[in-house]
């Protein structure tokens, strides 16, 4: 059944003109904060679960959890987006599985390295972005559509969704604050964060920041931080959960 809905919501009719702005409001208006409120219910045993998987590690939780936690003093109605070493995910890959986390989703950019893994745990979307330290600082990727984007398909292959095109657009951003961490209190439990909070949130939200601005678009904002566009980036979707990255890497190859 999964596999049947995954390939009606790939057709071409449901992507395009009105019927993907329908789609799209009925998304975020009731799919959407049915998500959040999930989230919200275990957002404390999952920071303790990645404490405990990347314990040794230097990760940080990042983007909107962070934003409200420091400005609204609650991460309600938000996602996890951890951040952490490429070097140190691919040493404690396999503890996510032992903890109970699936693999849902994968994006890969144009060089075809796998950017960020977005987990499933109890019903619950976890991202996972890989951090690259190079000589230039730290910096990570995200992928999205561009705006108004055309040049793009969605395909059902086995147990995957494939969404590749130009217009699939790997965005690189810096992170100037990622080398100084430090421990948050979060109701019962602890997470890592950067230790200038403020400078961080700003190198990513911009001066806006320290209110709700309905008009930020991570693709093209900051302007004291502008991504970087690569365009041909692949995302795969996976209708069975996994738990073996040797899956990912056959499905990567084919």
């Amino acid at each position: 059944m999964g596999k049947i809905v995954t390939k009606i919501k790939s057709s071409k009719i449901v992507n395009s003109g009105v019927i993907k702005k329908v789609k799209d409001k009925i998304y975020f208006k009731f799919i959407n904060p049915k998500e959040e409120k999930k989230t919200d219910k275990y957002r404390v045993e999952i920071i303790e679960k990645f404490g405990k998987i990347c314990d040794g590690c230097h990760w940080q939780l990042l983007s909107g959890a962070l934003l409200r936690y420091h400005r609204d003093n609650t991460m309600d109605g938000q996602d996890l987006d951890f951040f952490l070493l490429r070097d140190d995910f691919e040493k404690i890959k396999n503890k996510f599985f032992e903890e109970g986390f699936k693999i849902h989703q994968l994006f890969i950019d144009e060089q075809k390295r796998i950017d960020e893994y977005r987990f499933d745990y109890k019903g619950c979307e976890v991202d996972v972005f890989l951090v690259d330290k190079e000589k230039k600082g730290h910096t990570h990727r995200f992928t999205m559509e561009r705006p108004n984007a055309k040049k793009y398909k969605k395909e059902v292959k086995g147990n995957t969704q494939i969404i590749t095109g130009k217009d699939i657009v790997s965005y690189e951003r810096k992170l100037h604050y990622f080398d100084k961490s430090t421990d948050y209190e979060y109701k019962t439990t602890s997470f890592k964060g950067p230790k200038m909070i403020e400078e961080s949130i700003f190198d990513i939200y911009g001066k806006n920041w320290t209110f709700y601005d309905p008009t930020y678009d991570p693709r093209t904002c900051p302007e004291n931080n502008m991504p970087i566009e690569h365009e041909n980036a692949t995302s795969l979707v996976f209708i069975k959960a996994l738990t073996s990255y040797d899956d990912i890497y056959k499905d990567i190859k084919n």
